[in-house]
């Protein structure tokens, strides 16, 4: 397994609750919220997390008819989710990456705003 720090593998939990089958409704986007401000990860960090990471792995699981509703255990998402480096994120067009989008837009309003250069 690949060593990976705590706060990633805490991201990588947080994000997982958006490919899992069941209802996301606000208590989800405020624990995904908390995790991100708790492991000091920026919004566009975690947003590329999200995109390079967790998508291309977990999506599978919102098409499958019978998905994963429980959760992933941290050694499953350590086996199977790898670091990728940082880049602008690019979600996909199909309804998955859409409902993705949705979610990580309510999670977004959650956070603070950046900070600009000047502040």
């Amino acid at each position: 397994m690949q060593a990976v720090d705590a706060n990633r593998l805490k991201i990588w939990q947080a994000l997982s609750e958006f490919f899992l089958d069941t209802e996301i409704d606000d208590a989800t986007f405020d624990y995904v919220a908390r995790a991100i401000l708790e492991t000091g990860y920026s919004p566009f960090e975690v947003q590329s997390i999200l995109w390079r990471e967790v998508f291309p792995v977990l999506e599978a699981n919102l098409r499958s008819v019978v998905g994963e509703w429980a959760g992933w255990t941290d050694d499953w998402l350590l086996e199977h989710l790898k670091v990728r480096e940082m880049a602008a994120a690019r979600p996909g067009t199909n309804d998955i990456a859409r409902e993705i989008s949705r979610c990580w837009g309510r999670v977004a309003l959650r956070l603070p705003p950046p900070m600009s250069e000047n502040q």
